[in-house]
């Protein structure tokens, strides 16, 4: 990554338009910011990045955006802008999301006794992603998340309504033909098939299950 920072600074305006207000998250491609649109006021965003992305990445993150841009279910972020820029920070890849303000599900259950929740607290929190699960597999292609874990699910801080986020590696399901294996899923949640023959809707039932267990048991 010569030239590009690993992160923006704060106060940096990404495309002339996006004020990047704090840093949510980091990984290793590229981060999340807390951005506002100085176009329409008192409005928050989530911004994702990868940088320096090559052509898979690029691939790969546009399928994400188009994939959330036609889903409409409460328990999924709503995307915005898929957008390139290559300006003063590098080459740099964007996509612009509801903030969920809230820590992700893995936060909360770190800091509980023992690191385990109570179950109708679970029920309440994981109905939700349950239903989201469902709609996404009810879409024609069915669409697989992939990556069902605790860190991928956000808890508002009103309880309201849990959200399920990160569709890095989600795919298209299908059916006729071969899915190849993917081993970018996480220990301990990813299912077996996702370091051999492939994945399927099932893969996602057991990325829910091993969830459920990481919650109730610690």
């Amino acid at each position: 990554m010569q030239g590009a920072q690993t992160t923006l600074p704060l106060g940096s305006v990404v495309k002339e338009r996006y004020i990047v207000e704090d840093l949510l998250g980091k990984g290793g491609f590229g981060a999340v910011y807390l951005v506002h649109d100085q176009r329409v006021r008192g409005n928050l965003f989530a911004l994702k990045e990868v940088i320096d992305p090559n052509t898979e990445d690029k691939k790969r993150f546009a399928f994400e955006g188009e994939v959330l841009k036609r889903l409409d279910y409460p328990a999924l972020p709503r995307v915005y802008r898929i957008f390139e820029d290559d300006g003063q920070y590098g080459d740099r890849l964007y996509l612009l999301m509801d903030y969920i303000e809230g820590p992700n599900l893995e936060q909360l259950r770190q800091r509980q006794p023992q690191k385990r929740l109570p179950l109708q607290q679970v029920m309440d929190i994981m109905t939700p992603i349950m239903g989201a699960v469902s709609y996404l597999h009810q879409q024609q292609p069915p669409i697989i998340h992939r990556d069902i874990k605790p860190a991928n699910i956000i808890v508002p801080n009103d309880y309201k309504q849990s959200v399920l986020v990160d569709f890095g590696i989600a795919k298209e399901y299908d059916q006729e033909g071969t899915t190849t294996a993917i081993r970018r899923c996480s220990p301990g949640y990813g299912a077996p098939e996702q370091y051999a023959r492939g994945t399927n809707v099932q893969t996602d039932v057991y990325g829910l299950a091993a969830t459920f267990y990481a919650l109730l048991t610690g």
